[in-house]
């Protein structure tokens, strides 16, 4: 088996496809991807661009065995935790007068849940 057969073996465990789904993403058929991992056919690169633009795959790694199996990039959907919370600030609207809490009846045992409501009809308001 060459060493980008094994390679290509390797990715396919690290992300869980099998070869028919390797197959199917690259629009080939199972015994091509059973030929090129077992060595009897080349492997067309050109067929795999698929599973790189899908799992991120890095070439250099697959191709020369350089480098990490997945690319470095950073997926800008990815934001960072101190960026969340400036994201986040709440902003008071103007519009929306607070809830009166005089309907909470204190003497009961449900106090907890009905001040726990209290967010959830101020956010109805707003609506």
């Amino acid at each position: 088996m060459s060493p980008v057969a094994e390679r290509l073996r390797e990715f396919r465990a690290a992300v869980g496809l099998t070869q028919r789904e390797v197959a199917s993403l690259c629009g080939l058929g199972k015994r091509t991807i059973i030929y090129w991992e077992m060595g009897d056919r080349e492997i067309k690169c050109t067929k795999l661009v698929p599973l790189s633009e899908e799992y991120d795959l890095d070439f250099n790694w697959l191709i020369l065995g350089k480098g990490s199996m997945f690319n470095d990039v950073a997926d800008p959907a990815v934001v960072e935790p101190d960026e969340v919370d400036e994201e986040l600030e709440e902003v008071p609207d103007p519009i929306v007068e607070p809830v009166d809490q005089q309907w909470v009846d204190t003497t009961e045992p449900l106090q907890k849940e009905q001040e726990d409501v209290l967010p959830l009809i101020q956010r109805l308001r707003r609506k």
